[in-house]
């Protein structure tokens, strides 16, 4: 069995510490589910597709009891070993941290449902020769097809290939959550050998947001993560991101998310 694809009919799987490893990919066949994704609530219903390449990101997911979803969870590691060659990717991914859910046309499920069951089918098949291989152009060609259908929703981007690699880059140092420590554009600007202005306009132009916003986005997203867990307290979170004080980390949750750590907190478990 590949342990890079993990394939199931809930959400269970998020609550996992391991789920920072992998990227979701559900399609939902009935009923509906909502999600929070950096304070913002979304909803998925029949016939959308949802994808979180940062799933550790999520946090208050219900469903309602008729919902019913096909899941497949792909690893960062083995999603990246087998990544279609060209730079959708990196839009694709910035694109998905501010909406994840794609409204898909019905030959568009029937895809993915078609993608997702050869995947089902050849992936107990660990005896083939070319395992590895026969499951990367599977998971390649899954992909191909989200790139698709994203892009029919999105349109299709003209990225430049040393920005795209540039921006994927500061997105990985993002997600490997140097975000906690380090929060200025020129720390990651350094680290790419390139100016802050620079760093900014590449983001500007692929994704259309400042460095800074993702920057921002990152770390309200950790923040909210750990705030969902209430046995972790709002002193260590702030000492965990390097606030110079209780006071400032306040501030900035409340600039971001309108309500102080406290009141977001309560109303996580309130609901």
């Amino acid at each position: 069995m590949n342990k890079g694809i993990i394939l199931a009919e809930d959400f269970s799987f998020m609550a996992s510490e391991d789920i920072r490893l992998y990227c979701t990919h559900a399609l939902c066949h009935k009923g509906e589910a909502s999600f929070c994704l950096a304070g913002h609530l979304f909803k998925m219903q029949k016939g959308d597709c949802i994808i979180f390449p940062h799933s550790e990101l999520v946090s208050e997911i219900r469903a309602s009891e008729d919902f019913r979803t096909t899941v497949l969870y792909l690893s960062n590691e083995f999603a990246m070993q087998n990544k279609p060659k060209n730079d959708y990717d990196v839009v694709g991914r910035l694109s998905l941290l501010r909406n994840p859910v794609l409204p898909l046309l019905p030959e568009e499920q029937k895809i993915f449902m078609e993608d997702v069951e050869h995947i089902r089918q050849r992936e107990s098949n660990a005896g083939h020769r070319f395992y590895n291989d026969l499951m990367g152009c599977l998971i390649e060609i899954f992909q191909l097809d989200l790139y698709d259908f994203h892009a029919r929703i999105y349109g299709e981007p003209h990225v430049s290939g040393h920005g795209a690699i540039l921006l994927g880059k500061f997105i990985d140092m993002l997600k490997s959550g140097e975000y906690e420590t380090h929060r200025e554009v020129s720390y990651y600007a350094s680290r790419l050998f390139i100016t802050p202005k620079y760093l900014s306009e590449i983001s500007k132009n692929i994704s259309g947001y400042s460095a800074n916003f993702w920057i921002g986005r990152f770390t309200i997203d950790g923040i909210i993560h750990l705030l969902s867990n209430k046995n972790i307290s709002l002193k260590n979170i702030a000492e965990r991101f390097h606030f110079s004080s209780m006071p400032h980390f306040c501030r900035y949750v409340q600039n971001i998310l309108g309500v102080s750590p406290t009141k977001y907190r309560n109303s996580l478990y309130s609901k």
